[in-house]
């Protein structure tokens, strides 16, 4: 009896010790997150959450201060735009206006010039005329030396000077020598007779004049 009694208490004590190790420990218990009672003296907590606020509220003005900075940005990139494509267009019209008046200006560049040799080139067919009509050569000879003389006038009213011939020192700058003759006359190195006049313009050379040159006393 005995026996059976103490299985039977063992047995009792081996079930709860076995319900014992199932059970789990007891965690502790977590304190509530209390808010803050006005006039109670903010703690560092307190603070710590204000400051997450305030910089979460800042970030976000500034996410609206970029967007709107990025709209006014492309909207001055498109005027900008828009004025460059507009300005390139006035300068490629400009152009093209410049290029046709260039065109114009070389094609009647020579009119001034030619209104003026017309009245020269009306005289000497009157003077061809005249010749035409009658033996008398001298007259022929004054109406040809007057339009040569109006034509050589027109030519300096544009700038254009004949080179100095005769009688002066040859300049193989403006002048061409095409012989050489001696002469009792007229020194060496000088300008006996002109074979063709030369120009010149403003300055600039022409045409040389051709010239015959002094080569002094012939030797005898």
């Amino acid at each position: 009896m005995k026996n059976r009694h103490e299985n039977t208490h063992g047995s009792k004590r081996g079930a709860a010790g076995g319900e014992s190790d199932n059970l789990k420990p007891l965690e502790p218990a977590r304190a509530p997150e209390l808010e803050p009672i006005p006039g109670r003296e903010a703690t560092p907590v307190d603070a710590e959450r204000a400051a997450d606020d305030m910089c979460a509220e800042e970030q976000a003005m500034n996410s609206t201060d970029l967007m709107r900075r990025l709209d006014e940005a492309v909207a001055q990139a498109e005027k900008n735009k828009d004025l460059y494509m507009r300005t390139l267009a006035d300068l490629d019209t400009y152009r093209r206006k410049v290029q046709r008046e260039k065109q114009e200006l070389a094609k009647f560049a020579v009119q001034p010039l030619v209104e003026e040799l017309i009245p020269s080139v009306d005289h000497l067919e009157m003077a061809i005329a005249a010749a035409r009509e009658s033996d008398d050569a001298k007259n022929l000879l004054k109406g040809v030396e007057m339009v040569c003389s109006q034509i050589k006038r027109v030519l300096a009213n544009f700038g254009v000077e004949e080179i100095a011939g005769e009688g002066g020192d040859f300049d193989p700058n403006f002048q061409e020598c095409v012989a050489h003759d001696p002469s009792d006359t007229v020194p060496e190195n000088k300008v006996i007779k002109v074979m063709r006049s030369g120009y010149k313009i403003h300055g600039r050379l022409v045409r040389p004049a051709s010239v015959v040159v002094s080569s002094g006393k012939a030797e005898k």
